[in-house]
């Protein structure tokens, strides 16, 4: 995320770390810090890759590519990862990523067509 130097994207990031972090001290949750960590590279990768695409369907294969990666990851974590407040972070992280580059408007969820969460 150095490489971007956007606050406001390391933000988001670190946002939805701390709100992960905290839920697992409060609760007893199917994930460990090592998913909270992935799920944090996951996004950190996708900012990176989307800034550096030319056009809005190389950006949308990385947001498919993202979307996908973070399916996964809450699967393995047996959905309990991803629950309706971090859902909202990362949708919006992505959007905004997306949205940086002209591909979509920030009201648009590009990651409805492949999100299982």
């Amino acid at each position: 995320m150095e490489s971007t130097g956007n606050q406001e994207f390391k933000t988001l990031i670190h946002s939805l770390k701390t709100s992960m972090q905290n839920y697992m001290e409060d609760a007893n949750p199917t994930y460990s810090q090592n998913d909270i960590d992935e799920c944090c590279n996951i996004l950190t990768d996708y900012i990176e890759n989307i800034l550096k695409t030319t056009s809005k369907e190389e950006g949308m294969d990385i947001v498919e590519y993202s979307v996908k990666k973070l399916n996964d990851l809450n699967e393995k974590c047996q959905y309990e990862l991803i629950e309706t407040n971090e859902r909202e972070q990362i949708a919006e992280i992505i959007i905004i990523g997306g949205n940086k580059m002209g591909y979509n408007s920030r009201n648009e969820d590009i990651t409805e067509e492949w999100r299982e969460w």
